[in-house]
């Protein structure tokens, strides 16, 4: 009883993996259960054994994106403000921990952000409420540095999206094989937000 439970858990798992690659590859509205039944090697019957639908699989799918982007988040700020007094090298810490691993995962989030809209109302509010947990988790860090003093009154919720937004973008034109490290371009995002572009002697100019 208990090996045949290992054995439904591993072939579940291995469902998820090649479902994950054919949505990836094709889309989700593309796929097909009977595309995944054979990619697993497996009759469709076998499949609906384990999932009741399409739906039910891009649902875990989302999930488990979900999951790691909010581990990571949370891992990287513990991590930055148990190691790091200086607010520049907690905030490349930060971004630099979560960044890596949203890449490491980017087939994941690029299920997460672009077939969301395939799950029914309740299932992509579930989904949504992920996402809201790992903006606020950072947002928060964020407002423990402005009520420390460490950064000045801003608006905090823009602030947040500021960063979310140029870090996700990584996602579409970082090469990892290019000119520029992953940690060399989390110091630069965040030189650009601490230090901003104006040279010194532009600062004072009139605002029109």
């Amino acid at each position: 009883m208990e090996r045949n439970m290992v054995n439904m858990h591993e072939t579940a798992e291995i469902i998820l993996e090649k479902a994950h690659e054919l949505f990836v590859e094709k889309g989700y509205e593309r796929s097909s259960m009977r595309e995944i039944a054979q990619r697993v090697g497996i009759s469709k019957a076998a499949l609906y054994h384990h999932f009741k639908n399409k739906e039910e699989i891009l649902f875990t799918l989302c999930v488990r994106a979900g999951e790691i982007l909010n581990e990571d988040m949370r891992l990287a700020i513990l991590k930055s403000e148990t190691q790091y007094t200086n607010v520049r090298d907690q905030l490349i810490n930060i971004l630099y921990e979560y960044t890596t691993g949203y890449l490491r995962h980017k087939n994941f989030n690029k299920i997460l952000f672009f077939e969301i809209e395939s799950l029914p109302p309740e299932k992509r509010e579930i989904i949504i409420n992920y996402e809201r947990t790992n903006v606020a988790q950072f947002k928060n860090y964020l407002r423990r540095l402005m009520d420390q003093g460490k950064i000045k009154e801003t608006n905090i919720t823009v602030l947040t999206f500021c960063f979310f937004a140029t870090v996700q973008w990584l996602y579409f034109w970082y090469k990892k094989d290019g000119p520029l490290s992953v940690r060399k371009v989390i110091e630069y995002i965040v030189d650009y937000f601490l230090y901003g572009i104006l040279k010194e002697e532009c600062l004072y100019e009139k605002r029109y």
